[in-house]
């Protein structure tokens, strides 16, 4: 995103219209001369309560909050990066994203690395056809030839040089081999195949490019499982082997199932089960969630039944839990003992095996079944520890329904009330209450200046052009912020609140500003502008008055000076 000048994403921006972007994809009704409802594509309802603002270029879900501008729908709608969701509005209005002299370069090197990458698995899947051991190996592990095509699995013959042979003729082509993990470097200078003698799985990245592999091995050896090493295209902890084939398939993504192995996933999508990821060896990460996050609110968690399983099923727990919310489901499934996702599949078929993923554990019941192992509740001292223990994790949590839940819970099973709970987490309202008190819907009347001239501001940045008195120096904790909003707007004549949410994007106010943009003031339309100069007047009424607290503080204190004393009078009489 860095790399994109902002004056190309604010002009694109201004081309795009976000209601014909959206109507392309979903049927949707014009209720007024700006707005626009439809049923919200990213979470399951019968009424719409997706909006969408024509004038503001902005659209929010009152339903499950979804919000953003023209950008943030293509992204999450099409599950695209920025970049590509930048080159795909690009083209449709006929623009050409400019490339900064420092993408030309990272293209450069990255581009023949893609190159090589299919040109190895290309190889491999080649040799696997010539390889009667490699495919027999295939189809004792129950897989079709169908299956081993959609997932382009290959074979890494048992010589040492034969990649090396094939594609390292030039000094520069051993360099691109050795870039991509394809091949080891000798201490005496030469190179040698890192893959041999093993059944080769491509690993995609969302956009289908091959960025590395992992082999295993056919006969008995160490390690089984060899995966390309880290490379300026290829991060483990980053990538889900799967991904790519499970956006393929699914156009919305109901529940995305997280298992262990190259096998197990590919297993799964033979039985129909054709959403199924797995980590590349290693544990789950926070990236690995953000990932799954952005194509559905349903998680399962898949692991062996015994005591590592359930140490790994604990760990991905603690990664879920500062990214857990009330729309969020995550479960856990424990396999029977001596069973893989693939074998479990091949032996009780897809019904059987998605009747085993509804019985999987909530996340709160996961919570509490692992706490409960740890807990003694026959006595008062085991009852506060289990207590003491559960709300450090519980306090981690949002604010919301979840938490009231689990602070329920806990509270039955230390038989204390819950009220006592709550009072330790910081947070003594009804999820109810809080709902009335931070409700989306005010009146100009009850807020304060500063706060309804941010949201009058974010949602009509044209207001911005009508502040003809130089703004007061006032001490509040968003009042920069606003300032900041005033030049931007005043900068960007034209600019829309789909525009103004773009130049913070990836922000620690990115999510302040989406919030200014969906609350709906009780303002009839044409007293917006009298509403926010009112606002603002009322900012230099505010900074007036520190004024004169500070000068009465420090008469109180230390005396004032004839002039002071004189300016302080005059400060009163103006009040």
């Amino acid at each position: 995103m860095d790399h994109i000048p902002r004056e190309f994403i604010s002009l694109l921006l201004d081309k795009v219209d976000l209601v014909d972007l959206i109507s392309a994809r979903l049927p949707i009704k014009k209720k007024s001369a700006n707005n626009f409802f439809a049923c919200c594509p990213f979470h399951n309802e019968k009424t719409p309560s997706f909006s969408v603002n024509q004038a503001k270029q902005f659209y929010y879900c009152f339903g499950c909050g979804e919000h953003g501008n023209a950008i943030d729908f293509l992204m999450k709608y099409d599950h695209l990066g920025f970049v590509e969701t930048i080159e795909t509005l690009a083209r449709q209005v006929g623009l050409e994203v400019p490339r900064t002299q420092h993408q030309e370069d990272k293209q450069d090197t990255t581009a023949p690395l893609y190159a090589i990458t299919a040109e190895a698995a290309a190889f491999y899947q080649a040799q696997l056809k010539k390889s009667p051991r490699a495919i027999d190996y295939l189809k004792q592990r129950g897989l079709s030839g169908t299956i081993a095509k959609q997932f382009g699995l290959g074979y890494a013959p048992a010589q040492w040089e034969q990649l090396l042979q094939q594609f390292g003729d030039t000094a520069q082509n051993k360099q691109k081999l050795l870039q991509a993990g394809l091949t080891i470097k000798k201490e005496d200078g030469g190179y040698y195949d890192r893959f041999r003698d093993r059944i080769m799985f491509p690993i995609h990245d969302r956009r289908g490019r091959i960025i590395g592999f992992g082999g295993r091995i056919i006969d008995q050896g160490e390690p089984k499982y060899l995966n390309s090493p880290e490379t300026p295209i290829f991060q483990k902890g980053q990538e889900l082997y799967g991904l790519y084939q499970s956006l393929q398939a699914n156009r919305k993504l109901n529940r995305l199932l997280v298992v262990e192995g190259y096998m197990d996933v590919i297993a799964l999508f033979q039985h129909g089960i054709n959403y199924a990821v797995a980590t590349l060896g290693t544990a789950t990460t926070p990236h690995h969630l953000h990932q799954l996050l952005r194509y559905t609110n349903e998680i399962i968690f898949c692991f062996d039944g015994d005591e590592a399983g359930r140490r790994a099923a604990w760990r991905a727990f603690e990664v879920v839990l500062p990214m857990m919310h009330d729309e969020l489901q995550i479960k856990f499934m424990f396999l029977p003992e001596g069973d893989d996702p693939d074998t479990l599949v091949a032996r009780e078929g897809k019904e059987r095996f998605e009747e085993q993923l509804s019985k999987a554990l909530t996340f709160t019941n996961f919570f509490f079944h692992h706490q409960l192992q740890q807990a003694d509740l026959s006595s008062m001292d085991g009852r506060a520890r289990f207590t003491a223990q559960a709300l450090v994790y519980i306090k981690q949590l949002a604010p919301g329904v979840l938490q009231e839940m689990l602070l329920d819970e806990l509270a039955k099973k230390a038989r204390i009330t819950a009220e006592q709970l709550k009072q330790q987490t910081g947070h003594t309202q009804s999820v109810s209450a809080k709902r009335i008190a931070n409700g989306r819907q005010i009146k100009s009347q009850t807020t304060t200046p500063l706060r309804l001239a941010l949201i009058l501001l974010v949602q009509h940045p044209e207001l911005a052009h009508h502040i003809s008195e130089p703004l007061p120096e006032l001490s509040l904790p968003a009042y920069p912020f606003f300032i900041k909003l005033i030049e931007i707007c005043r900068q960007h004549p034209h600019l829309t609140t789909g525009g103004l949410l773009e130049f913070w994007r990836e922000q620690k106010e990115e999510k302040l500003l989406a919030k200014l943009a969906s609350w709906e003031l009780v303002i009839p339309e044409t007293g917006v502008k009298e509403e926010f100069l009112g606002a603002i007047r009322g900012l230099t009424r505010s900074a007036h008055d520190q004024v004169i607290q500070r000068m009465l503080a420090k008469a109180a204190q230390q005396g004032l000076s004839d002039e002071e004393k004189s300016q302080l009078t005059q400060l009163i009489a103006d009040k």
